[in-house]
């Protein structure tokens, strides 16, 4: 049986790593749970801390945790509200297709 996996988009993946920094979050935990290479974890939080998306806190010598910033808050909304409007125009055109093949020529 063959499997079919999607690809994330980049966007969803910054959305995964801003919501889930909603709390403070050390890398591993981020690394894990956005299911991430250590390299491309990397290159995400360098991206959203230099965006101002997440701020990097340190507590301790050498514990770092990111936590979402206002901004990052801002994009989450941002993407959800886009994310629902993309999916609101799919199920409107995947009704007006029904509708189309069920229409009788007169």
């Amino acid at each position: 049986m063959a499997y079919r996996f999607k690809r994330r988009s980049r966007f969803e993946v910054m959305y995964q790593i801003l919501s889930l920094c909603r709390t403070f979050q050390p890398k591993t935990y981020i690394m894990f749970k956005c299911n991430l290479s250590y390299e491309l974890l990397q290159k995400y939080l360098e991206i959203l801390v230099d965006g101002n998306l997440l701020e990097i806190v340190r507590k301790g010598k050498d514990r770092e945790y990111y936590r979402t910033t206002d901004y990052g808050e801002r994009f989450i909304n941002e993407y959800e509200k886009l994310k629902s409007i993309l999916e609101e125009a799919k199920r409107e055109n995947n009704i007006r297709e029904t509708r189309s093949v069920f229409t009788i020529p007169e």
